[in-house]
């Protein structure tokens, strides 16, 4: 049994955002976000921690879309499968260090999974710390672009959520979740 603490949630467009504070690598979902670098390789706390837990298999995979691809673009997203972990697949989004690549990351991330027919996907706080972005800078843009791609182009998603790992990033998302409410 897998304790989550679930705290916020809205419904737009039919769908549901939900805050809550948990294990990013325990989740059931359809779709697992992590952030990447331009190599798919492992590095940074939240990528190292979910690529251990899915198992070998997933670098791997991520390994030959590298020999495809040379690298992964700032602001595009790809997806591996979830190997070990309770989600189908991951997918890998490259943010950068601006506003608008974490918000084109966290779009293209929604985009590839709605794409495929998914109907659940989970982030993290993507670019949080290790790109200098702030918890409440992070929260400021992911949850309006949530939001909007939500209202405009949302064909399969049902549920997004958001894995906070403290209370102060919590507060800090549900902050910005509410307004406009």
């Amino acid at each position: 049994m897998i304790s989550i603490f679930l705290m916020h949630q809205i419904t737009i467009n039919n769908t549901i955002i939900d805050l809550f504070i948990g294990d990013l690598t325990k989740i059931e979902h359809d779709a697992l976000v992590i952030p990447t670098n331009s190599r798919l390789l492992p590095s940074g706390n939240v990528r190292c921690n979910v690529l251990r837990s899915a198992g070998s298999t997933v670098q791997v995979e991520c390994n030959k879309i590298i020999s495809e691809m040379a690298n992964i673009p700032i602001g595009h997203a790809v997806i591996t499968s979830g190997g070990n972990l309770d989600v189908k697949f991951i997918i890998h989004a490259r943010s950068g260090h601006d506003q608008k690549k974490l918000m084109l990351a966290v779009w293209n991330s929604m985009k590839l999974a709605d794409e495929k027919g998914l109907i659940s996907i989970i982030f993290p706080p993507i670019s949080k710390d290790v790109l200098g972005f702030t918890t409440q800078l992070s929260a400021k843009i992911m949850i309006p672009t949530i939001k909007k791609f939500l209202t405009e182009k949302k064909k399969h998603l049902q549920k997004v959520s958001i894995c906070l790992e403290t209370l102060p990033d919590y507060k800090e998302f549900e902050k910005v979740l509410s307004d406009g409410l």
